[in-house]
């Protein structure tokens, strides 16, 4: 994409996106994966953190994980927002080989995040879409999309969540870097949303954690979560999603994800809640006359510190069946659960999530058992300096019975990001981002080049974010 084409792409989109403030979208209950909380950055109007801290009223086991909630009241608003970055990547195609060679490319991407509270209900929205554009292989030139959004209506005793949340990528979500600076469904807590939008409880959200090359792929979460409070420290909940995850490439595995769940919590303190929860997961194979029927009960225990710290804590045990329609069925006994834990300091934000199920096999594996870490951390230097790391792993164990051998195998993946970014003004930022995605294949699964795959992106790019657009 030649320099004149660029400049003229930035000049349109930002005379289209108009005046609002990527800044100032500090208020929103759940902060973008990868970035610092900065409810009360230079760019805020004064009286935005005036107000006393607002707990998250997600239930406990719920769609969407709790965070410590936020230290503003909830506003309307919109955000548009439009991003510019140039970046090195040593494997665009994510192959096993040693041999790094770094190629340039340029990203551009838009966002819109919106807002919307009434009395009883809310409205959230948030999209990002954009191109790559590699320089000397015209032929990885690739769109991306992310859009997710949900309705909520409370009532005296019941409330209503219905939610979405889909992505259309080039490339595995796990460590994907092509969204930049505004992170994304591969970055920090695997998966964020701005403007109210949480980050989805990893059972709901289609897996594709491991590393699995280049092609497009679409994955999409449709949830309804029903509540009930039964008193004003009792409350029940029923949730159920379904999920599918599609490739463009035919060796993939093609796969659907029912999921249905009940859950009962207790306030036994102001701050600690406990529950439990039973579910089942129905996985289809497409094409393949393979499935797999979950069935879990977990035991769970929240602690939240409204504006400080919210910990989530679940486990319990697993019943798998494996149908076939060659072999029969066969069941596996496992343990799964769950535990996630932000804190909130005044000049930075922590959050670290650890979970286990069993997954659909990220287009690899007809089922597999899946372990997942994620740790995010993002500090504020100074008024114009800020910076972020997000480190994350997982390991994904194929079921046996998904071969004709009866063997296993397995993959190990992780990914690290970080960024430095430094305020230009009001309306801009820079920033210098780095990323890593690495994974190794163990015994049982054949890779024609190695089993270790690389991969290095260094990247400078520029945020345009004028100021916010309110709808009150």
């Amino acid at each position: 994409m030649k320099t004149t084409v660029r400049l003229c792409v930035l000049m349109m989109g930002w005379a289209l996106l108009g005046p609002a403030s990527w800044g100032q979208q500090a208020s929103s209950t759940q902060q973008p994966a990868g970035q610092p909380s900065m409810e009360q950055s230079p760019e805020a109007p004064a009286d935005q953190s005036a107000a006393g801290p607002v707990a998250d009223t997600r239930p406990l086991g719920g769609a969407e994980e709790r965070t410590a909630g936020s230290r503003s009241g909830a506003r309307n608003y919109i955000v548009p927002s439009l991003q510019l970055y140039e970046y090195a990547d040593s494997n665009r195609h994510l192959d096993y080989t040693s041999n790094a060679h770094f190629v340039s490319a340029t990203s551009v991407v838009g966002r819109l995040a919106l807002q919307h509270v009434k009395r009883t209900n809310t409205f959230a929205l948030d999209y990002m879409g954009g191109g790559q554009f590699y320089n000397n292989d015209p032929s990885l030139n690739a769109t991306m999309h992310q859009i997710g959004l949900s309705e909520t209506v409370q009532g005296r005793r019941w409330g209503l969540m219905l939610g979405d949340r889909g992505t259309y990528l080039p490339e595995p979500s796990f460590g994907f870097s092509g969204f930049g600076s505004f992170g994304g469904l591969g970055s920090g807590m695997g998966g964020g949303f701005g403007a109210g939008l949480g980050n989805l409880n990893p059972l709901y959200s289609p897996n594709q954690s491991i590393l699995n090359g280049r092609g497009y792929r679409i994955s999409n979460s449709a949830i309804g979560q029903l509540t009930y409070s039964a008193s004003a420290r009792s409350q029940f909940t029923a949730t159920a999603s379904y999920g599918l995850l599609r490739f463009e490439d035919a060796a993939l595995i093609d796969s659907d994800n029912r999921i249905f769940a009940a859950g009962y919590n207790r306030m036994m303190t102001r701050h600690d809640t406990l529950g439990v929860l039973y579910g089942v997961s129905m996985f289809h194979f497409r094409g393949s006359g393979f499935g797999l029927d979950s069935h879990f009960i977990q035991l769970t225990y929240g602690r939240q510190i409204a504006g400080r710290l919210s910990l989530d804590l679940a486990a319990g045990p697993q019943i798998s069946t494996f149908k076939s329609q060659l072999s029969g069925s066969g069941q596996s006994y496992y343990w799964n659960g769950h535990a996630s834990l932000r804190y909130r300091w005044p000049r930075s934000d922590m959050g670290l999530s650890y979970s286990r199920y069993s997954t659909a096999g990220s287009g690899l594996f007809y089922g597999a058992e899946t372990d997942r870490l994620d740790l995010s951390w993002g500090y504020r230097f100074t008024r114009s300096w800020s910076g972020s790391i997000n480190p994350g792993y997982s390991h994904n164990t194929r079921l046996s019975q998904g071969t004709a051998t009866g063997t296993k195998g397995s993959y190990d993946a992780v990914y690290l990001s970080a960024g430095i970014r430094r305020s230009l003004g009001r309306y801009a930022d820079l920033n210098l981002n780095y990323s890593l995605q690495q994974q190794r294949a163990g015994s049982g699964v054949n890779q024609a080049n190695g089993t270790s795959l690389v991969r290095h992106v260094f990247g400078l790019g520029l945020n345009f974010h004028p100021r916010q657009i309110p709808l009150d």
